[in-house]
């Protein structure tokens, strides 16, 4: 995808999973739907999401995770936070929300492996904290870029 049509956009990948676009204000908000919980499919679209908002021009994330039968384990989650390595550079803040309470204590370590690799990473449990930390950052933010 290289253009956000109306602020909005759908694009599909096979089965796997389906991302939303939405431009709002200086962030780029991204809603991830699908069914498979396999870490290939995981990594495949986070660099999607990574690529496209650098295309964009968008340095800050909100991203909307899918509900999910599982969370990722620990040796998956540092997997994916050393593939996504390269694209930190680009971006200041990645918000995302998770939907399904239950996780939130194992998304939170993806927060925690996120920051330890130099991502600015937050998780959160609802739209409204996400939106905030966003527009506001907090004290202990890196400079941003």
């Amino acid at each position: 995808m290289d253009k956000l049509i109306d602020g909005k956009s759908t694009e599909q990948h096979e089965s796997d999973y389906r991302l939303a676009w939405r431009k709002r204000g200086d962030f780029l908000q991204v809603q991830v739907s699908g069914d498979v919980d396999a870490q290939a499919i995981r990594i495949a679209y986070w660099q999607e999401i990574a690529a496209t908002a650098r295309r964009q021009g968008f340095r800050k994330l909100l991203v909307i995770d899918r509900k999910k039968g599982q969370p990722a384990s620990p040796e998956d989650l540092l997997e994916l936070a050393r593939a996504l390595l390269v694209e930190r550079e680009h971006f200041d803040r990645v918000a995302v929300v998770e939907p399904t309470d239950a996780f939130l204590p194992a998304i939170e370590h993806a927060e925690i492996i996120g920051r330890e690799h130099g991502i600015n990473v937050r998780v959160f449990g609802s739209m409204a904290g996400a939106e905030l930390w966003l527009r506001l950052g907090s004290p202990d933010d890196p400079p941003a870029r």
